[in-house]
């Protein structure tokens, strides 16, 4: 759970700057607009860190150095009252610290003892000052932004125990299921307003793991109890989930924002902070609703037979959305529940005892109040799926910040629900066994009734992850077994995975078949089927 919350916060923070438009500091003269090219111009890196260590800045005044004075060392505060004469000038509450403004760029600059003014307007002051209160602003609209959207996130969570729940079922759903991983993607949060601009990625990265790193040591369980089986627990435990996430920004802003190393000089550096950040408080909202909601569904769904199916197609380069290819070709299966990527196809399956079939209140992901893309559930698990190196979802190994730099940036911002490690439904590698798939949108309802299509009977090289997807999926390793050992014995048995001697559907020397049972399991068919045996099959040998 904390490393979850630490990634959903670092990608908020990121987004801030990912669109920028010069503004002027009420200046009246360009030279002060707080731009980029401005930062370069005035070196302000070089200035800064000037200041702050002692050195010559790039107007040729001199500085003592932080360590010089007498007061404590602490960035923002010293940067306040050595270039405005304002000692309280601190930057680091949340809520919203009214002293973390700027003066008129006629009063910023060198001043003496007195507080007087004994250098010209500083134009890296100027600039240095904003970035500070750009980044502080930030870190308030994420702070309110989760605060509001806890209300939404946990209002949906009555709905999601109704809409998404096999009917009569009572699911034991755990909270770590919701929250595992969250931290890491939180923590993105502080570096959104950098996120497009790939030179800056490194401090965008820091202020995610200073947020990271402090949900990590305030986030804690939500509840006592480790499972919410009603939707009123869910409930209050997304409500404790934001209120923790919000003491864990109140501190990372102290520490990012009056640091007494050069935390704030790294994460500002490059101007990064210079503009405002365009993305606002309701971004931030809608960023912590939508994927608190689409994790809560994909913890429901977890507890069922639903999984997602992959099948090499041997198109390198193909990419989701490209027209005339393998992928976009492809009908094996349910075309609104196809995903392109990585040479294949993908496609969304639930197994209900009888056949294939939407996860339950599939149809209802796209209504109000989740408006959830169904593909971006199969996307979201694809990625969880490489990120882990396995079925089995690792949070450790989330990296929200690959996304850091991403063109298309601000779609994943806009639909949270489609990143890495929100969606963990396991992922069956079929490799090129594309029979499994099954089109039971469009099937017939009397086909459906009856049953269509059945989980996959191999994953992974070899067959090798077969048994790790079959406890991933819930389903019941026997009846696996004893499924796939019949539909190899009347299919044929030439998508047998080449390197397999065996593949195994539970633990080891249980649930297994074998090429040679499979044989023996044909030859039973046929003497059956000449007997007149209406319905033959083949019980496991093992």
């Amino acid at each position: 759970m904390k490393a979850l919350a630490a990634q959903i916060l670092g990608l908020i923070v990121a987004t801030g700057a990912a669109v920028l438009a010069p503004r002027a500091a009420n200046c009246g003269a360009k030279s002060f607009d707080l731009t980029v090219e401005n930062w370069k111009r005035w070196n302000v890196d070089k200035s800064i860190r000037a200041f702050w260590k002692g050195g010559v800045d790039a107007e040729d005044v001199e500085w003592p150095g932080a360590d010089s004075y007498r007061q404590p060392k602490e960035f923002t505060n010293l940067l306040g009252s050595k270039l405005q004469n304002k000692g309280g000038w601190t930057c680091s509450g949340v809520p919203f610290d009214a002293s973390c403004d700027a003066e008129g760029c006629e009063e910023i600059g060198r001043r003496d003892k007195g507080g007087n003014m004994v250098s010209p307007p500083s134009h890296w002051g100027v600039l240095a000052l904003h970035s500070v209160i750009n980044l502080h602003v930030w870190m308030v609209k994420i702070y309110d932004g989760i605060n509001d959207g806890q209300v939404g996130a946990s209002s949906a969570a009555f709905n999601i125990a109704t809409d998404f729940v096999k009917p009569k079922d009572n699911p034991n759903v755990g909270f770590q299921d919701v929250f595992a991983g969250a931290a890491a993607l939180f923590g993105l949060l502080g570096a959104l307003p950098a996120a497009s601009w790939s030179p800056y990625v490194a401090g965008a990265n820091a202020v995610a793991g200073l947020i990271g790193t402090e949900i990590g040591l305030h986030v804690k369980d939500p509840i006592a109890e480790p499972n919410f089986q009603t939707a009123a627990a869910f409930s209050s435990a997304i409500q404790l989930f934001a209120e923790q996430t919000r003491t864990s920004i109140q501190e990372a802003n102290k520490r990012i924002l009056n640091s007494d190393d050069d935390t704030t000089l790294d994460i500002i550096s490059g101007g990064q902070w210079v503009n405002a950040p365009t993305f606002t408080q309701d971004n931030v909202t809608e960023f912590y609703k939508r994927n608190m909601i689409a994790r809560g569904i994909n913890a429901v769904w977890r507890q069922y037979p639903v999984y997602v199916y992959y099948v090499w197609l041997d198109e390198a380069g193909a990419r989701p959305g490209e027209p005339n290819t393998k992928c976009d070709r492809d009908r094996s299966g349910p075309q609104a529940l196809k995903y392109c990527a990585d040479d294949g196809v993908y496609y969304l399956y639930m197994y209900n005892g009888r056949g294939i079939d939407w996860p339950w209140g599939g149809p209802k992901l796209a209504d109000k109040p989740y408006f959830i893309n169904p593909i971006w559930a199969i996307e979201s698990s694809a990625r969880s799926f490489k990120a882990s190196g396995g079925i089995n979802y690792d949070p450790s190994k989330t990296d929200a910040s690959r996304f850091l730099g991403a063109a298309n940036i601000a779609d994943y911002i806009a639909s949270p629900d489609r990143l890495e490690g929100t969606w963990t439904l396991p992922v069956c590698d079929g490799s090129s066994r594309g029979r499994y798939n099954v089109d039971y949108i469009n099937a017939k309802k009397s086909d459906l009734k009856d049953g269509i299509g059945s989980p996959p009977c191999a994953c992974g090289i070899d067959g090798r992850d077969t048994a790790t997807f079959v406890r991933a999926a819930n389903l019941d390793p026997e009846d696996m077994a004893k499924m796939c050992l019949n539909e190899w014995a009347k299919a044929g048995t030439s998508d047998w995975p080449p390197g397999a001697d065996r593949i195994a559907y539970g633990e080891e020397g249980k649930h297994y078949i074998t090429r040679k049972a499979i044989d023996k399991c044909r030859e039973k068919l046929a003497r059956d089927t000449a007997l007149g045996s209406r319905r033959p099959s083949c019980e496991l040998l093992n």
